[in-house]
Formats: C-alpha cells, sequence, structure tokens
C-alpha cells in the first residue's frame, strides 16, 4: 500500500477498500494468460455481448456462405450428406406403446398410410422428410416445419400434412418489446418467456417469383403450435442458432483457393518459357524458326531434340516455376481440422483409409456415433418427431378411429453398424439374453417391424424344415461349442 492508498484509507475506508478490492481483482485477471494485452494476445478482439446479438448481425450471411461451400465444394457437400445419412438412414421410426395391442396395429396401420401422403408438395414421404430437416439444420443452422391441417375432402388417409422450410422464412428483422412480451429475430415469447409464435414470411425472400397473389413479404404471425423450430441452440438464452460450418467456412474456403492456386502452378510448371536478350532486341534474329500469333507478336517454336545456335550476343534464360512438394500433407492437416469442427471423422469426410487400421477406424466411428445419438436423442427426437406424432394422434383422435389420444411412442433410429457384423451380432444375442434390449428394439435398428418379423418367420419356417433347411448354430462360436459337445459325447471314461 503506498501513501496515496492511506491516505485515501485515511479520509475514507470505505473509498479506500474499494481501490484495494479492485488493486486485487486486476491482480488475479493478469494471472491468467488469456486476457494479457501483450503482443501476443493484444491483437485478440471479444465482446461481451449475448448470442442473441451476435448471431443476429451473422446468421444470414454464414447460412448463405455455408450452402454455397454445400454447393460448390465437395467436402462440404460429403459432410452434410454423410452426417444425415448417418443420423435417418432409411429413417427413424415410431412404435406405439400404448399398451393396447390392437391399438397400437391401428395406429401403426395409419401412420404407414400417412408417411406416404404427409408432406404438402406430395413428392416425398416421411423418411425422406426426417432426412431433409436433418439436412437443412446441418447446413443452415435451423429448419422450420409447418403443421397443416387439411379438410376432411382433401382425399388423405390422415388429413394433417407438415411442410419443410428453410429458416429464411423467419423475419430476422422482427425485434421488439410489447406490452404483454418480446420478439427476438422473428420469436414472439410471453413475459415470462414462452414461445408464443413465429412471425413467418408467406413465401422465400429470395423465391423466383410470387407463388400467390396472397403471399407478401410482409411477415404474418403463426401461432407456436404450427410451426416446430429445429435448431442445436448453443448458448443459454439462444432463440436461433448458426450452421455447422461456421467454424470451418474459411478453412474450407482456403482450401478451394489453394487448390485452384495449385493447379494453376501445375499448368505453368508443365510449359517452358523462355527470354531471348540480344543488342537488337524484338527486331533481332531468332534462334529457331518464328510465327506471328494473332497479336503481330513474335514467338519462336521449340521441338523435341532441337539443338539451337545463337547470333553473336545474344543469350537465353529459361524460366522454371518452383515446385511445392507439401501440398498434400498440408491439405491433410487442414482437412482433419475441417473434420473435427463438422463432428465428422477425417475417413469419412476424406474417403482416405491411408495408414488407417482396424482400432482406430473403429474407435472414430464410436465418437461419431455418440455424437448421432446426441443429436438424435437430445435434438431431433424432443424437436421435431414427438410433436409431429402427437399431431398425429390427435389427428386420429379427432377421426374417431381410435378411442384415446395415448401419445406413448418408442423410436427406432437405424442401426449403426461398426466394422465387424459377426461380434455385433454376438453382442446382440448377449444384451438380449441379459434383457439389456429386447426383441423388438433389436428388430426395429434394422428399420424392420417385429411383429411383421415374427409373422413372416412363422410362415416360412414349415416351408423350411421340410427342405431341411436350418440356419441355427453357422457362426464361429456355435461350430466350436458344437464341435465340443461332439468331443465329449465320443471321449471314453478313462479319458
Amino acid at each position: 500500500m503506498n501513501w496515496l492508498d492511506k491516505a485515501i484509507d485515511w479520509i475514507s475506508p470505505q473509498l479506500g477498500l474499494k481501490r484495494t478490492r479492485a488493486r486485487a481483482i486486476a491482480k488475479a485477471i493478469l494471472a491468467y494468460d488469456g486476457v494479457r494485452s501483450d503482443r501476443r494476445m493484444g491483437s485478440w478482439n471479444t465482446t461481451g455481448a449475448s448470442g442473441n446479438s451476435e448471431i443476429g448481425s451473422a446468421n444470414s450471411k454464414l447460412r448463405y456462405n455455408a450452402r454455397d461451400l454445400c454447393r460448390n465444394n465437395a467436402y462440404a457437400r460429403k459432410a452434410k450428406r454423410e452426417w444425415a445419412k448417418r443420423v435417418v438412414g432409411t429413417g427413424i421410426t415410431p412404435r406405439p406403446s400404448t399398451g393396447n395391442e390392437t391399438l397400437d396395429k391401428t395406429i401403426l396401420e395409419y401412420w404407414n398410410k400417412w408417411t406416404r401422403q404427409c408432406c404438402s408438395d406430395s413428392r416425398i414421404n416421411f423418411y425422406a422428410a426426417e432426412k431433409m430437416i436433418v439436412q437443412s439444420c446441418y447446413e443452415s443452422g435451423e429448419v422450420l416445419v409447418r403443421l397443416w391441417n387439411r379438410r376432411p375432402d382433401d382425399d388423405l388417409a390422415v388429413p394433417f400434412q407438415i411442410q419443410v422450410l428453410e429458416s429464411d422464412y423467419l423475419d430476422m428483422d422482427k425485434t421488439k418489446t410489447m406490452d404483454n412480451g418480446y420478439i427476438i429475430h422473428g420469436i414472439e415469447f410471453d413475459p415470462i418467456g414462452r414461445i408464443r409464435g413465429y412471425w413467418l414470411y408467406g413465401q422465400h425472400p429470395g423465391e423466383v417469383t410470387q407463388t400467390s397473389w396472397r403471399r407478401s413479404l410482409a411477415s404474418k404471425f403463426i401461432p407456436a403450435s404450427d410451426v416446430l423450430h429445429h435448431a442445436e441452440l448453443d448458448r443459454p438464452g439462444d432463440v436461433r442458432a448458426v450452421t455447422r460450418f461456421a467454424a470451418v467456412i474459411a478453412k474450407l474456403r482456403d482450401l478451394d483457393e489453394y487448390a485452384d492456386a495449385e493447379i494453376v502452378r501445375k499448368k505453368i510448371e508443365a510449359c517452358l518459357t523462355a527470354m531471348v536478350t540480344q543488342p537488337e532486341g524484338a527486331e533481332g534474329p531468332t534462334l529457331g524458326s518464328a510465327a506471328v500469333d494473332s497479336t503481330g507478336a513474335k514467338v519462336e517454336e521449340f521441338r523435341p531434340g532441337m539443338i539451337m545456335y545463337g547470333a553473336a550476343g545474344a543469350g537465353v534464360e529459361f524460366f522454371s516455376p518452383t515446385s511445392s512438394g507439401d501440398y498434400a500433407a498440408h491439405k491433410k492437416s487442414e482437412l482433419r481440422e475441417v473434420a473435427v469442427g463438422l463432428d465428422i471423422p477425417y475417413v469419412v469426410l476424406d474417403d482416405n483409409l491411408e495408414a488407417v487400421n482396424y482400432s482406430s477406424y473403429r474407435g472414430g466411428l464410436l465418437s461419431f456415433r455418440d455424437a448421432i445419438e446426441e443429436y438424435r436423442w437430445n435434438w431431433l427426437i424432443p424437436q421435431v418427431l414427438d410433436p409431429i406424432y402427437c399431431r398425429f394422434i390427435e389427428t386420429l383422435f379427432l377421426m374417431d378411429v381410435i378411442p384415446e389420444a395415448n401419445y406413448t411412442v418408442q423410436w427406432d433410429p437405424p442401426q449403426f453398424d461398426l466394422l465387424d457384423r459377426e461380434a455385433e451380432a454376438e453382442a446382440d444375442e448377449i444384451e438380449l439374453r441379459i434383457g439389456k434390449t429386447t426383441y423388438p428394439q433389436l428388430v426395429a435398428r434394422s428399420g424392420y417391424d417385429a411383429d411383421e418379423q415374427i409373422a413372416e418367420i412363422e410362415k416360412y419356417k414349415p416351408m423350411l424344415d421340410a427342405a431341411g433347411i436350418s440356419f441355427s448354430g453357422t457362426s464361429k462360436k456355435a461350430a466350436a461349442e458344437k464341435q465340443g459337445e461332439n468331443s465329449d459325447a465320443n471321449a471314453t471314461p478313462e479319458q
């Protein structure tokens, strides 16, 4: 404590205490390298703005750049498609679990009819819509699903449809405070923070034409019960989300430009360029046969095996661009970082199995599977699939097809294979034996219905038995066990 601190402390102990606390806090902050203002960290500009403030100023441009990469960059396109393919596969299917077998069969029967007519444009089924939702969320950071109740005379098995909309439909500029709530980036909340609805445009703001005279570019309020907003929110309080490509957009763009520069360098490297210097200049004698190009410039022609004798005082300088041998190594290093930013294993992103063994490949896929499972159960199913299924059940109940609106359901994502199907099959058998999984759950992983599977097995079993065909005991483990049993049976008492 210096003389000034002592004087302030004597005059105003309270002010002196504040100065002492402030000095202690400053010393504590400077103890972290991440906040020093030296040459290493001085150019790092950060902000204390909320997530909504940061997203609002960057969301549109990030989304446009990500879409351009997914159109024109092979790695970005593959990452988006691989993610959706692994998450959805042939479809994440529901399995009604009401406890009433008859009710479950009725619900599943109407669900299978509805999946073929579920989309408002009638071009894709529900499982293709699942893939489109996942791809759009991965590419743009968020996607909207509009729920439509249809009229009974619309000739639909279930008068209910969905419409997948890009996040551009959400009015990003709609932000204000109201007497009974507030709006942030097109999403309206009530006074206690519950979502009341969404402000949507009547058509895509970038559409090539006006799709209907009733639609305008002025956004309209749509109740939250009719809109599903699918987004992986990053920070507490966020209402919108950014593309998964946000952290790697610049790197993918640099890789494109680097590849273009390498191609140009290779073209130049394949050329033979020479400069002839002589006292007479361009009008002097030529070393070899000369021609005139379309612009009137003199161009000499070189042929393989040609031996030239220059004029007195003439000199020839050949240009050879320097080669770069680190292109492949640099590209691999950059793609590894891109793969990390996109939650995609490098071997999947690049299709490069060089120097990859079984253990490392399977370990990478395990981490990939964990990321997919987290996305399925924490974001996709609660935000999209559960609400759609609930509206479907409500529609069936209003149609008097089912006696009660029972929403109990289990979702069965496709199975995630990990290279060794025999080992995985034995693991499935063990899990089934100890009760870790049930037979319907096991069958559903492959995208099939357990009841249909049992009925089909029951149908063909007599024919297989009559033909003397058996599929049991074909695994290595079963064969070893059978061989052991035969050895025990043939053993003598003395043995």
